[in-house]
């Protein structure tokens, strides 16, 4: 036998505390005398019975047991055992060879069985194979313990981080709606570092991290005994104040303003001068509402550069102005998505005949029964980024529409349009639809497009338009941008001339001049010329003394769902 690895078992064994059954008094001594050598705790059981008592009543790392014993045997008392505690390593002790005991031990699950008389080396492979069990179990019951340490670590770190800014460790966004749920504070302050893009592209944003930090430590060392601090978004701070005077709230803002003028931040020996916007509302009920409210005063104050706040008032123009607009982009995407925005058709006469020449498409909306006018929703489609939306919903109902009529109509086009590849194979694809010729389509475009960036990209996108068989209108054509240049270059067929000449006919003589300069210089050119805005029968004639082609406004008629009949003006 190996003296080493009997030194090892004995080393493994020696801290195991046994249970140690046999009934047999001589047989129970000596066996005990034998296995001191292994073990230095051993408890003594007289029997099965006595066996199962202690058992019960302690704890053990091993059982031996004999097999024949009175009122419990020792695999009645294994069932037990392995009842209450399926990992108790069991050895029976037994002279028996029997089938029946061998088939009994396996369903037990019994670890190991120990022939009588004992034999050293027996004993010993027994024993080394119990070892081995207990040892890996400790190392997986310590693994288990470390790792549901670990785990805990991790659960009570990231709980941690569930309510604490990471790079402050100041309570977060999370920690400030709850707070703010709690109704424990009177005001809310959402301060924005002032021009922190500048600082983030100048100095990299591992630097500008560290501007964060040290804000925040100077904030919290400095801050007052009835507020809290938050680090919420980007290079944001939020304050929660307890106080009912809103005239302290100024005060509190000036102090936050004044104290960062005379200190200056320090990092890396870079001193930095920070500064402050401040947007305020007071804590509400609904706390998304005091949050937004607070994200209006902070573009408020914004407008009026660094180094303010502004305090939001339900009764501010400004403010009402900002929600509205707000509303209105939900509603546009709304009457985008939903193609809630249809054609109305305004007649544009021809002066000379009297008689219709063609339809304007304008753009309506449609919302809980009441129409929408562009001017609510063309601005907001352009924030969105939704224009483009808006203008295939007009070319494919406006076709539609036209299928099965003899009239031509007009059609609004962006410079997004111009610039974006969807036009040309769209137009395509609708032409085939509905069977649209296209000398029977106007598009109009503004006369600053013309004049854009991209001018050269647009000029291109509209001759090729002319090419397919569309005519091509520069509307409001006179006021903003005119450049006379530019009608050489874009191949027009007509030129509407801005509202604001027309309505000013009448009392302004200038206007009149300017007017029929430009039809002049359309009629050298070949282009026809429409007069928008045209209110009334002294407008009307006054056109037709300029020699404009083309009347469109409310004399000759309001923009409707429906064509109107052939009308004739006297």
């Amino acid at each position: 036998m190996d003296k080493v690895a009997l030194r090892n078992i004995i080393d493994s064994t020696k801290t195991l505390k046994v249970l140690f059954v046999e009934d047999d008094d001589t047989a129970r001594e000596a066996l005990t005398q034998f296995m001191s050598t292994f073990f230095d705790v051993i408890v003594e059981a007289c029997d099965g019975e006595d066996g199962w008592n202690k058992f019960q009543n302690d704890t053990f790392d091993l059982v031996i047991t004999d097999i024949n014993m009175p009122k419990l045997n020792g695999l009645e008392l294994t069932a037990k055992i392995k009842e209450i505690a399926p990992n108790m390593p069991v050895l029976v002790v037994s002279a028996h060879r029997e089938t029946d005991f061998f088939l009994e031990s396996i369903k037990l699950n019994i670890d190991g069985y120990i022939l009588k008389p004992f034999e050293m080396e027996q004993f010993f492979s027994v024993i080394t194979r119990v070892v081995h069990r207990l040892n890996v179990e400790k190392e997986l019951a310590s693994y288990r313990q470390n790792l549901e340490k670990m785990v805990a670590q991790k659960t009570k770190e990231l709980e941690h981080r569930c309510f604490y800014e990471y790079n402050t460790d100041l309570p977060n966004e999370v920690m400030l709606r709850d707070d703010l749920t709690a109704q424990e504070y009177n005001y809310m302050l959402l301060l924005d570092i002032s021009h922190f893009s500048i600082l983030n592209k100048e100095y990299g944003k591992d630097f500008a991290t560290h501007i964060i930090r040290r804000t925040a430590q100077i904030l919290q060392t400095h801050i007052h005994e009835n507020t809290k601090l938050y680090k919420v978004e980007s290079d944001r701070f939020a304050i929660l104040l307890k106080t009912s005077e809103p005239e302290q709230v100024g005060e509190y803002c000036e102090q936050i303003i004044s104290f960062f003028d005379t200190k200056n931040i320090t990092v890396e020996e870079i001193a930095l001068h920070v500064t402050f916007n401040i947007g305020v509302d007071t804590v509400r009920a609904d706390i998304s509402e005091t949050l937004i409210n607070c994200e209006y005063a902070l573009d408020k104050s914004k407008e009026l550069g660094s180094r303010h706040y502004e305090i939001f008032s339900e009764n501010h123009s400004a403010f009402v102005d900002e929600k509205d607009a707000i509303k209105w982009l939900r509603l546009t995407r709304e009457l985008i998505l939903e193609e809630k925005i249809a054609p109305y058709f305004q007649p544009i006469m021809n002066t000379q005949t009297s008689e219709v020449y063609k339809y304007e498409a304008l753009a309506r909306g449609f919302y809980k029964g009441e129409i929408i006018a562009p001017y609510y929703f063309i601005a907001s489609a352009e924030k969105l980024g939704l224009s483009t939306a808006i203008t295939r919903l007009m070319i494919n109902k406006s076709f539609a529409f036209f299928e099965d009529k003899a009239a031509q109509f007009s059609i609004n086009l962006t410079e997004r349009d111009l610039l974006e590849g969807y036009l040309i194979n769209f137009l395509n694809e609708k032409l085939r639809q509905y069977n649209i010729a296209p000398n029977r389509v106007t598009f109009e475009i503004l006369e600053n497009i013309t004049v854009a960036k991209s001018s050269k990209e647009i000029t291109q996108k509209l001759n090729k338009l002319r090419k397919m068989g569309f005519k091509i209108a520069v509307d409001d054509f006179g006021i903003e941008n005119s450049n006379f240049s530019r009608l050489l270059e874009i191949e027009l067929d007509f030129i509407k001339i801005d509202g604001l000449f027309i309505k000013d006919l009448k009392e302004n003589p200038r206007n009149r001049t300017i007017t029929k300069a430009i039809v002049n210089l359309a009629k050298t050119l070949g282009i026809k010329t429409v007069a928008e805005y045209v209110e009334d029968k002294e407008i009307y004639e006054l056109i037709k003394d300029c020699g404009i082609d083309y009347a469109q406004g409310y004399y000759i008629g309001k923009p409707e769902p429906e064509l109107l009949c052939n009308i004739t003006k006297d």
